[in-house]
């Protein structure tokens, strides 16, 4: 499916923003344009009315013996009105209507019975076929009012037309007549300003579009051109290139802070990769070590199989075999300490029990315990029993003739302590005995088969759990000392 909207933010932000301004704006110029019409109508229309009052007090007035000379006085300039006679005919018409020979119809009288205060708003429609695009030829706003009691001599003769209401006048009588006085509403101001407001506003909507739609360009342009940037950069980042980072630009903003959390990405990624490639490399060592002790001896054997102690060979290949099989372990519980550590309850001192009484039984050196009550840590009783394993393993390796394993509590964190009576370890290589395949000189040559990862894996349980591990000081031999949350 094609789609019609730009794909390029920069061209989507200008699009947005030239159809928003044009929708505002014109919503504006309407929304305005019925306010003014609005205005300058009902202003039309209050003049009307106040003219129209004029010529109804004329009336009044010339009938309590003004005469015509009352009459005269009600001059209006823009006159267009008409006084009906209650027989329908038009009494006088202004000039201002007559001289258009329009085809019209007159409006009727008031009703019979209407008070003295009766008004009215009608409509009535100017129209002629000789020249219908006139433009006085529409329709109009029309305000009526009664008057009662006009003599006769200021009505007659009927159908008279002028520009004042005493024009033609030549009547006399004893008689009274109701007329109605119609005033026709000019729209002509009203118009005027209407149609200048239109052709402005024709003129400033599309040039306040343009104007919005080249900021918004330029705008999008300068906010994007750091983000371009960021992207030339990192199209250059591949497996061999992870030291390499983005610009950085000085506003600040969202954008600045999105090139340093990519360079922060790119530096957790540079540094996983290194230690990817250190633990490879590692790893490859220590695994090609058993494995070709264990081809040797299987190579040997078989080349001299009539000489060969068979029960020797598949002793040494099972001590090989065991020594790969707790590297791949250690190394498959290393690639799944990323998650969450569960929430059970585990009692530590448990654990140092079970693992003591287990470690009675074996010949080496003796293996003994200090714990409190109850210690109980959050976490998972399996990856804790690791943990404490591991760190007995490496003390029992080492030590000369005595493990000491140590439980306490201190301000509501469990204390696991193991320290062995051995050669200890020296300050400088306290934190690089954690590393993995990590083994000092002396502990190389003294190994019974470690696989390097033992206390790496220790420290990533600990840490897991929300604890520490570390080597602090003894008196004599290594002092490990494991720091838990406690329950």
């Amino acid at each position: 499916m094609i789609s019609l909207w730009p794909v390029s933010v920069r061209r989507s932000n200008t699009l947005a923003a030239a159809l928003i301004c044009m929708l505002l704006f014109t919503i504006g110029a309407l929304g305005v344009h019925a306010l003014v019409a609005n205005e300058l109508s009902a202003r039309a229309r209050n003049t009307a009315a106040h003219d129209l009052d004029q010529l109804v007090s004329a009336y009044r007035v010339a009938s309590l013996g003004g005469g015509r000379t009352a009459l005269a006085a009600a001059v209006l300039s823009d006159p267009m009105f008409v006084v009906v006679a209650d027989s329908g005919q038009a009494v006088v018409t202004s000039d201002a209507i007559v001289r258009l020979t329009p085809q019209w119809s007159i409006p009727g009288p008031a009703p019979m019975g209407a008070p003295p205060d009766w008004t009215a708003t009608t409509t009535v429609t100017l129209r002629s076929d000789a020249h219908p695009n006139w433009r006085e030829f529409r329709a109009y706003t029309v305000l009526g009012r009664v008057v009662n009691d006009v003599p006769a001599s200021l009505v007659e003769p009927l159908g008279r037309t002028g520009s004042t209401l005493n024009a033609g006048l030549d009547g006399s009588g004893d008689t009274s007549l109701r007329l109605t006085v119609y005033l026709f509403v000019p729209p002509w101001t009203t118009i005027q300003v209407l149609r200048l407001f239109d052709t402005t506003m024709a003129r400033f909507v599309p040039l306040a579009v343009v104007v919005v739609a080249l900021v918004a360009w330029f705008a999008s342009g300068r906010a994007l051109r750091p983000v371009e940037a960021i992207r030339r950069e990192l199209a250059e980042v591949s497996g061999h290139q992870l030291d390499r980072r983005v610009p950085v630009p000085r506003s600040h903003d969202e954008v600045a802070r999105l090139a340093v959390t990519t360079n922060d990405t790119l530096d957790r990624l540079h540094q996983a990769h290194l230690r990817q490639g250190r633990f490879v490399a590692d790893a490859s060592h220590e695994l090609r070590s058993p494995l070709a002790s264990l081809r040797t001896g299987l190579e040997v054997a078989l080349a001299h199989s009539d000489r060969a102690d068979w029960p020797a060979v598949a002793e040494r290949s099972l001590l090989e075999v065991s020594r790969l099989q707790r590297i791949t372990a250690d190394l498959l519980q290393l690639a799944v300490e990323d998650g969450p550590a569960p929430s059970d309850l585990v009692d530590v001192t448990d654990l140092v029990r079970e693992q003591v009484a287990e470690r009675s039984l074996a010949t080496g050196p003796a293996v003994l315990a200090t714990v409190a009550g109850a210690t109980l840590v959050r976490g998972e009783s399996v990856q804790l029993e690791r943990l404490l394993r591991n760190l007995l393993d490496n003390a029992v390796r080492h030590a000369r003739s005595t493990v000491s394993v140590t439980v306490s509590k201190s301000d509501g964190t469990v204390v696991l302590e193991v320290a062995d009576d051995g050669p200890g370890v020296a300050h400088p290589f306290r934190e690089r005995v954690f590393d993995r395949f990590v083994r000092l000189d002396e502990a190389r040559a003294r190994d019974a088969g470690g696989s390097g990862l033992g206390l790496t894996l220790a420290r990533a349980i600990a840490i897991r759990h929300g604890g520490t591990l570390r080597i602090e000081d003894s008196d004599a031999g290594a002092r490990f000392v494991a720091r838990l949350p406690g329950a």
